[in-house]
Parts: C-alpha cells; structure tokens; sequence
C-alpha cells in the first residue's frame, strides 16, 4: 500500500467523514429512505446482487 493510502485510511478521518455525513444528513433531514448505496460503477449494492444477469459470448 502506497502512503498516500495509508495516510488517507486513518481512523480519525473515518470518523470526521461520517460525522460530517450526519451533520448534513440531520441539517437537511434526508429520511432514510432516500439514501442509496451506490459502488463506483454507479450501480446500487444490494439490488444488482439479487438480480440475474444474462451475457452472450
């Protein structure tokens, strides 16, 4: 692991991060059930794991 990756995996940046996250989420008062979670892809985790997928060579 490179050290800019290491540096930017510090406990203490994890929780600024979410506690900014719940700042915001409680300033705008996103209800739960307009929060998503969505990979790098831009694709929702959870629901393309419990769909099927058919390809063609």
């Amino acid at each position: 692991m490179d050290s800019n990756r290491y540096n930017a995996n510090l406990g203490d940046k994890y929780s600024l991060y979410f506690n900014f996250l719940r700042n915001k989420i409680k300033e705008y008062d996103i209800k739960p059930r307009y929060t998503y979670n969505i990979d790098k892809k831009g694709c929702l985790i959870g629901i393309i794991s419990r769909s099927k997928r058919v390809f063609s060579r």
